[in-house]
């Protein structure tokens, strides 16, 4: 089970897509090579996501590590389940995303939800099953097929940091970032997660 995602400028697909994006050309040379951390476990993946909403990512880091003690660091549906409204309460988690976390173990237990048929799926069809959870948008959804099914032609278009980083790379009006990245979503084609990869570096490394 990975759990880094390691590019290099040399991969074939990364030679691709400088073929298909002048633009971006620059961008890879200059950041160069990249690696991130990957999300491997679903379960995990999609808790870790519900507990980081609308919070730092500090607080989110805690909360997310007192429910990884709670529970031993044991991911496991029955595990999970078996949380009290008083662990959760303890462990940090608001009234909506104890709910949230409810409707993710029941969509699961209901067979509504199967992790072990995902590789089969397609990336709207795993969109589809996981937005039908509350608590799980489009956005999640995305980032989640990015970082745990290591799907590589994903562009999250509402992501505000993307946008922003795309507006600068390619010196756009600011009202234009959803548009200018379905556009790149179109360029980029079946290389486009590896675009977006590049545009967070650019983010991380720049300060965008």
């Amino acid at each position: 089970m990975n759990t880094t995602w390691q590019i290099s400028k040399q991969d074939q697909r990364v030679q691709q897509l400088m073929r298909k994006d002048a633009i971006l050309v620059s961008l890879i040379e200059d950041i160069g090579d990249i690696e991130r951390n990957l999300r491997p476990d679903p379960l995990k993946s999609i808790v870790r996501s519900i507990v980081g909403q609308q919070i730092s990512v500090k607080a989110a880091v805690a909360i997310f590590d007192r429910l990884t003690q709670k529970i031993n660091d044991d991911w496991s549906v029955d595990t999970v389940s078996k949380l009290t409204e008083e662990d959760m309460v303890e462990i940090g988690l608001s009234k909506p995303k104890q709910k949230y976390l409810s409707n993710l173990i029941e969509h699961i237990n209901e067979n509504e939800l199967e992790f072990s048929q995902f590789d089969k799926l397609s990336n709207e069809a795993i969109i589809k099953q996981l937005t039908a959870v509350k608590g799980i948008g489009k956005w999640t959804a995305e980032v989640f097929l990015i970082f745990t099914m290591q799907r590589e032609d994903v562009v999250p278009i509402d992501d505000v940091g993307l946008q922003r980083a795309a507006k600068h790379l390619y010196k756009v009006p600011d009202d234009k970032g959803k548009e200018l990245l379905k556009k790149c979503q179109i360029t980029w084609g079946d290389q486009a997660t590896i675009g977006c990869l590049y545009l967070w570096a650019y983010i991380h490394k720049y300060n965008i």
